[in-house]
């Protein structure tokens, strides 16, 4: 008997006991269907870490001046601080892996006003690359520039919902001069720019804060109205944004090493680096920990449904003793009879096999939707659920086929 015929034997025992069949398969179905919705939910969310972080500056390394002990956190001197010149020389000296190098100085929460008009907002004070390694999306204007942070230049930058509040959505707010309240100050402010904020719609994510709208003033006036960094001429923490072709996790490492050599205290201080890149390797490498964990437990499943199949196959050879014992009887070798219950076994389990592709893969794209996560079943995975659907045929069919072959022809024809 050749393989197209064992096939055909096989998916017509199936036919004939509908019900029997699909309850083996049930454990089957079941265990690949956990796994494929599982990997369809893993990679979905996978894939969410990186958009999410690319979003938000894949390629940025943020540099901090830590102290070495809690003692002197606080007792930062003039030498411990990253000057702008050391930055700039920084920037030079690594032209081919640096793109830009954000510094900020955070002035606290103040109010914007203009006639009837207040909203409560934030006040941070940054430099002219902050807007590119921190994704700022203008939509009318212009961003800080080297001149503004030179001239201590009362301006500002809004988001496009004040300047809603302001003059309409069509409306244009540029040179519109506002009053800016801090604990400090109370002053006149000229917007120059105006941005769409960045919506992060991760629930993976939590960015803060997002009632109180942020707005942007040269580095330079915020650091001069805050009484706490008015004598202070550099920075404890800022952010490099790497180049496209630049490996920024070992570039992070290189920058630590820069840096360390330009602090004079390097007793009480030293320079801690997080690279956006590493980070995002490291939680997706958990993500991925995590998605074949939750795997192997639903696969525990598919032992369940393996022994259903070797219990079935059992009841098989038993009902199809004298069957058997005719083809025997007719000169089939022991070969060819355990042939025909293997493939019987492996036909069950790629059929359960199938099945639970599709409703893994269908349960998934409606998990990840749910979730936000839009994704498509991995190829990957599916291909190997089926071929372990098919092994597991071979190995839980090979027992009761190997009984099927060993059969007395003489007793097995006696069988009622």
């Amino acid at each position: 008997m050749n393989l197209f015929e064992n096939i055909r034997l096989a998916l017509e025992g199936l036919r004939a006991n509908k019900m029997r069949a699909l309850l083996t398969m049930l454990g089957i179905i079941i265990g690949i269907s956990s796994v494929m919705a599982i990997s369809t939910l893993g990679s979905a969310m996978t894939g969410s870490v990186s958009k999410t972080m690319d979003k938000i500056g894949g390629k940025n390394i943020m540099v901090y001046v830590s102290a070495k002990n809690y003692e002197v956190a606080s007792a930062f001197q003039d030498d411990d601080y990253v000057t702008p010149e050391e930055l700039e020389n920084f920037k030079s000296t690594y032209a081919d892996e640096v793109k830009a190098i954000s510094t900020s100085s955070p002035l606290g929460a103040g109010q914007l006003s203009k006639g009837y008009i207040h909203r409560d907002v934030t006040l941070t004070g940054v430099n002219p690359d902050y807007g590119m390694v921190n994704n700022i999306n203008l939509v009318q204007g212009r961003f800080i520039t080297p001149r503004d942070i030179q001239g201590d230049r009362r301006v500002v930058i809004i988001d496009t919902t004040i300047r809603n509040s302001l003059v309409g959505v069509h409306g244009d707010a540029l040179g519109m001069e506002i009053q800016v309240d801090t604990q400090n100050t109370d002053e006149t402010y000229t917007v120059i720019g105006v941005y769409e904020k960045l919506v992060i719609d991760n629930p993976l994510f939590y960015m803060g804060d997002e009632s109180r709208i942020e707005c942007f003033i040269p580095i330079s006036t915020a650091m001069a109205l805050n009484s706490e960094t008015a004598t202070v001429s550099g920075y404890t923490n800022f952010t490099i944004m790497a180049t496209s072709g630049t490996d920024s996790a070992a570039f992070s490492q290189t920058s630590k090493e820069h840096f360390i050599k330009t602090l004079a205290n390097t007793s009480d201080f030293t320079i801690e680096v997080q690279s956006l890149e590493a980070i995002a390797s490291e939680a997706t490498g958990m993500l991925a920990t995590l998605s074949l964990g939750i795997s192997v437990i639903a696969g525990i499943s598919l032992l369940v449904g393996g022994i259903g199949v070797m219990n079935i196959m059992l009841v098989s050879v038993t009902e199809r003793t004298k069957e058997i014992g005719i083809r025997k009887a007719l000169g089939a070798r022991n070969s060819a009879i355990r042939s025909q219950f293997i493939i019987e076994a492996i036909i069950i389990c790629l059929i359960g096999g199938l099945i639970g592709v599709g409703l893994g893969s269908v349960l998934g794209i409606m998990g990840s939707t749910l979730m936000k996560f839009p994704s498509t079943p991995p190829i990957g995975p599916m291909i190997i659920a089926l071929c372990f659907s098919m092994v597991i045929g071979v190995f839980f069919g090979f027992y009761p086929a190997n009984k099927a072959a060993k059969l007395d022809p003489i007793d097995a024809l006696r069988y009622e």
